[in-house]
């Protein structure tokens, strides 16, 4: 009987990164919305993932959003709300 699994399994790989596959998954589902053909929609989505990203960043400690934390909290969020208003610009604008 094995009585402690090893850390270096998928399953305690997938909880220790539990935020970014979340994002992932999201980030799937967003493709899929992009390839059917709302483009438009997909980009506003893919930039609302990117700011619930940067308050999850905000918001949860730095050992709970593992491979989302490279900087520095402030900068990490800055950066994310950076480019979810890029993104929701350019998905607004006609014939781009």
């Amino acid at each position: 009987m094995i009585s402690d699994p090893s850390p270096f399994t998928v399953r305690p790989a997938l909880r220790r990164q539990a935020v970014l596959t979340m994002a992932l998954l999201a980030l799937a589902v967003i493709l899929m919305v992009g390839a059917l053909g709302a483009v438009p929609l997909a980009g506003m989505l893919l930039a609302a993932l990117m700011a619930v990203l940067a308050v999850v960043r905000l918001v949860l400690p730095t050992a709970a959003v593992g491979a989302l934390a490279v900087r520095s909290r402030a900068v990490d969020a800055a950066v994310m709300l950076v480019i979810a208003a890029g993104l929701a610009v350019l998905s607004t604008s006609p014939n781009l």
